[in-house]
């Protein structure tokens, strides 16, 4: 199936990075109820804007109150060292590893002295240390290079202190956000653009907005951040307390009363959380009073709702947050489901929180949500559907058959359901993961996937009249590649033939309607005036952004095919981009702010990967 061009336009009143300022969004400017321009905003990750644990993101003239938190701290203290080395967390084969960390973390207590430490100083004071135990020396580098992340993430949450206002001990510092600030204006936009969106659907009152941290490992880690961001920008923003820990705990067989008060546990046994009640005691509060509640509270905030605004982290946590057991949706899901389908709500992901929404079937295949994995090891190993390995499952033999910590796995029931069009994947061109992307939509059957890059939005539009027709736009920094399985592809162990692919930046829409893709570019883009064609390849193809700069070269001129390479397991793989008379390109320039962006968008270009 080849992709087609046609005149449909991108829609003026969602142009790419829209300005707005606080005082318009507050004021409004319209009391229709209609379908909003786009009900779903999913951003690729990556998206920073000015934050006082963020100071590098910020530009010269800000200037933050003294209570503003600037980052996590740490305290090595022997309470905390006990409790580290004779936690049940331990299994009986890495009781050893347990002992060491006790000795290195004492030798460390000595050396700081009751001086509270970030996160880094504690990395590097850990790996720069040697301890005794037992007559013979442990390396601090080796012993923290042996640990899982699991593992490591317990041991610096049982370190992890509140960090408190220096007026008063009982008030925690909060992180607080000057998005005016920031450098990064094309992040700012797509914020900026989310309100906006939210505001269509509130009318002339400040738009509601929720904020869901589900997908955090720790869920009251980013809540200051996205709260008060919102705030700032003129919405009437509160966090929606909905996570695995919260569902857990209502489904406690004593009684979700029990459940609420003993939350904590919950969150240890769901989410891999300790000693949060330590670090964010009001936020613990609020929880637990939310969960309290129960979903009562929690339908009535979603009912109240114009948009909701989903974190990035793990999307397995967020499934497990809005999904039932048996995979059915929660209470609070179906809420959003109806919602979303009426036009009543807008929908926002960044990283996890866009994952997550695949789901559902389309085209006679059920849409999977993917979970883990690099681009080599997915093309050399395949696809598994199982539960994604941990980094460092080598480490403690945890990663599951035949599988490594960078294999490619996937729900194959897919994740919450919102998006069945695809398979979605963050952090894309960066990370390099056109691979994993072909790979899954190939070995599952479904039609398309979609990679959206840092800092980058895929927009979505639905017609009430029209529910088979579907409207995208691509708004941001970079762009939005969507991998086609079409009647030409095969899939064979270590080889995808003939998989059609696209490219879609800043300003490009397309729709989709019964399985056609219909793409528009900018009107502000014009085929490449470039006429050499010179032979473009790349080795080490999937290391960085070195797949999407190979692309770019050959949007940008007339070179018919382009090469690269790759090795895993000792093994050599070649891959080919290929135009035919169905391909087409346009690149032009974009100007926001001090920001000059350069584009190429491309359609319909031929990919196929071997090994040799």
């Amino acid at each position: 199936m080849k992709l087609a061009h046609c005149c449909w336009p991108v829609l003026a009143s969602m142009l790419p990075l829209l300005s707005v300022q606080a005082a318009d969004i507050k004021s409004g400017s319209s009391t229709s109820k209609a379908m909003p321009s786009y009900s779903m905003m999913l951003i690729g990750g990556g998206a920073s804007v000015c934050s006082s644990t963020e100071k590098s993101q910020c530009d010269a003239t800000a200037s933050f109150s003294e209570n503003a938190k600037t980052g996590a701290l740490f305290s090595v203290q022997a309470k905390y060292i006990d409790n580290i080395v004779n936690n049940e967390f331990w299994p009986a084969t890495r009781k050893t590893t347990a002992q060491q960390v006790g000795a290195l973390l004492k030798h460390l207590q000595n050396k700081l002295a009751g001086s509270e430490v970030t996160s880094r100083e504690l990395s590097r004071l850990w790996r720069s240390s040697e301890a005794e135990y037992n007559g013979s020396w442990v390396s601090g580098r080796e012993l923290y290079g042996s640990l899982s992340e699991a593992e490591r993430n317990f041991v610096f949450d049982q370190l992890e202190v509140e960090v408190s206002e220096r007026t008063s001990a009982a008030n925690r510092k909060k992180e607080q956000v000057l998005p005016q600030n920031s450098k990064d204006t094309i992040s700012l936009g797509l914020y900026q653009q989310f309100v906006s969106l939210a505001t269509e659907v509130s009318g002339k009152r400040a738009p509601r907005i929720l904020v869901v941290t589900a997908s955090g490992r720790d869920p009251f880690a980013a809540v200051d951040y996205y709260v008060d961001l919102f705030k700032k920008l003129g919405a009437d923003a509160s966090w929606l307390p909905v996570n695995a820990a919260y569902q857990a705990a209502q489904r406690d067989s004593a009684g979700s009363a029990v459940g609420c008060q003993n939350y904590l546990q919950h969150l240890v046994q769901e989410q891999g959380s300790f000693q949060r009640g330590r670090v964010y005691p009001d936020l613990l509060a609020e929880q637990k009073d939310f969960c309290t509640k129960g979903s009562a509270q929690a339908l009535e905030m979603i009912r109240r709702a114009d948009a909701i605004f989903f974190n990035g982290g793990d999307q397995s946590l967020t499934y497990k947050a809005f999904k039932q057991p048996d995979g059915s949706d929660s209470k609070e899901l179906a809420q959003i489901r109806t919602m979303l389908g009426k036009g009543e709500l807008v929908l926002a992901g960044t990283s996890a929180g866009t994952a997550v929404m695949s789901g559902g079937s389309y085209l006679g295949a059920d849409t999977v949500m993917i979970s883990n994995g690099q681009s080599p090891q997915a093309i050399y190993q395949g696809a598994f559907a199982a539960k994604a390995p941990s980094p460092g499952c080598e480490n403690n033999n945890s990663c599951g058959t035949g599988m490594d910590e960078n294999s490619l796995t996937y729900q194959a029931n897919g994740g919450l359901g919102l998006f069945p069009w695809g398979v979605l994947d963050t952090h894309f061109s960066e990370r390099g993961r056109q691979g994993r992307l072909l790979t899954l939509v190939a070995h599952s059957k479904n039609t398309f996937g979609f990679g959206v890059d840092e800092a980058t939005a895929l927009l979505v539009g639905f017609d009430k009249k029209n529910p088979d027709f579907i409207r995208f736009s691509v708004s941001g920094a970079e762009g939005v590649y969507v991998a086609q399985r079409v009647a030409e592809t095969t899939v064979e162990p270590s080889r995808i033939m003939a998989m059609q692919s696209h490219y879609f930046t800043n300003g490009d829409s397309f729709s989709l309607q019964q399985g056609q893709l219909l793409a528009s570019f900018a009107d502000w883009k014009y085929a490449p005036s470039t006429t050499s064609s010179p032979l473009l390849t790349s080795g080490n193809l999937f290391s960085g952004d070195n797949f999407r700069q190979l692309a770019n070269l050959m949007c940008n001129n007339q070179s018919r095919t382009a090469d690269g390479s790759f090795s895993v397991a000792g093994k050599e793989f070649k891959l080919q981009l290929r135009r035919d008379s169905q391909s087409a390109a346009r690149s032009g320039q974009y100007h926001v702010g001090s920001i000059n962006k350069n584009y190429c968008s491309y359609r319909n270009i031929q990919v196929s990967v071997a090994g040799n």
